[in-house]
């Protein structure tokens, strides 16, 4: 009778024991800014996008819960550089990063393209210096329309998305440059996918993208491990597929 007393003291003294660690358990927390359509933010804050779907599934794969939540950029960097918070997605790698940020396996990729109708004939289009041969926009003060202004390539100037889209489409530009999933993300929307085609120059790099971990937040070591870990089993599955085919 006294070994039944005491298996019941242990398993209550065990429970005592373990049970707060399992309440206080809470979501790991990711924070991101709103770039279509990699991450999304509505008006109530609510979060969505390519990025924030593929990192959720990932940690789901591995049994893992994950919020996200939005704030400006400079303090989101600030809070990863000294483990205020867990980390950041749709994140690109800096050399002033390397010190304080864990970079995951390519989550996305941004390139920039030649957005232009289907039958524009785009067979001397290969580079960004061809673009001097063409009809150009851009948006206004975006890093594309200040990067033709750098090589002297003449464009006019346009004050969104939507205007670029549909200048090339309804107007006598033959040329629209942006960012191609930025671009594709509102052609599908505007259903127009069956207008457009875009192009990639040889001369520009895409720019991938990652969930930044910070190195001072706790246990982001074996996060990052695990967050990997997830990325693989949702492309090995298809999942990362559907979720890109949802938004294009």
């Amino acid at each position: 009778m006294f070994s039944s007393i005491l298996k019941r003291s242990v398993v209550i003294l065990f429970i005592a024991f373990i049970g707060p660690a399992v309440a206080d358990e809470k979501p790991i927390e990711i924070f991101a800014i709103d770039y279509p359509p990699y991450t999304i933010v509505d008006e109530q804050n609510n979060l969505s996008g390519v990025d924030i779907e593929v990192v959720k599934a990932a940690f789901t794969k591995v049994g893992i819960e994950v919020k996200f939540s939005t704030a400006p950029f400079e303090r989101i960097n600030k809070n990863l550089k000294h483990g205020y918070i867990a980390g950041f997605t749709s994140c690109a790698r800096r050399p002033a990063r390397e010190a304080y940020i864990l970079f995951s396996d390519k989550v996305s990729e941004a390139n920039q393209v030649a957005l232009m109708a289907v039958d524009t004939d785009d067979s001397k289009l290969t580079k960004l210096a061809d673009l001097s041969h063409y009809k150009v926009n851009a948006v206004e003060a975006w890093a594309m329309q200040k990067e033709l202004e750098s090589k002297d390539i003449p464009h006019s100037k346009i004050q969104d998305i939507d205007s670029g889209i549909r200048s090339v489409v309804f107007r006598d530009i033959e040329v629209f440059y942006i960012g191609e999933l930025t671009a594709l993300y509102r052609v599908h929307q505007l259903g127009l996918q069956d207008k457009i085609k875009t192009k990639r120059l040889a001369d520009k790099e895409s720019v991938n993208f990652y969930l930044c971990l910070s190195k001072a937040y706790p246990g982001n070591t074996q996060l990052l491990e695990q967050f990997n870990t997830g990325l693989e089993r949702i492309k090995a599955s298809g999942e990362l597929d559907a979720i890109y085919a949802s938004y294009f």
